[in-house]
């Protein structure tokens, strides 16, 4: 049976996956989740980008709890935390600080919680029995 580190981050790379698919399928509504609402389609192109990026590392982290590679799952996780952050960034530099940041620092918050049972995981496996 799986570690429930591997289910929790399986459930969150499928709704990374969902949620670059809608960006990249809807991105002016993807637009406005995101905190930065466009009105146009010809505004969305990074919306579209940002739904590409979301959707291939979704898909990169499903293949590698699928088949079982522990180690550049938890690499993934931990690296992508940067992510929300970033985007953090992008929003502020944009419009300031507002409401429009607590969806990024939940997301932060999940990949965090992620990546810390990852490397828990991770350490029981190389402890002996």
């Amino acid at each position: 049976m799986r570690s429930p580190a591997i289910w929790l981050v399986t459930l969150v790379a499928a709704v990374i996956v969902v949620l670059g698919v809608r960006a990249f399928l809807d991105p002016l509504a993807a637009s406005a989740s995101f905190g930065l609402p466009m009105h146009t389609e010809t505004e969305t192109t990074f919306v579209r980008i940002y739904g590409a990026r979301n959707a291939l590392l979704g898909a990169l982290a499903l293949a590698f709890a699928f088949g079982g590679m522990l180690r550049p799952l938890t690499l993934l996780f931990t690296f992508a935390t940067a992510l929300p952050l970033l985007d953090a960034i992008v929003i502020t530099s944009r419009i300031g600080v507002g409401h429009e940041l607590i969806r990024h620092a939940a997301i932060l918050l999940v990949l965090v919680a992620a990546s810390a049972a990852l490397w828990r995981s991770s350490a029981a496996r190389r402890q002996p029995d």
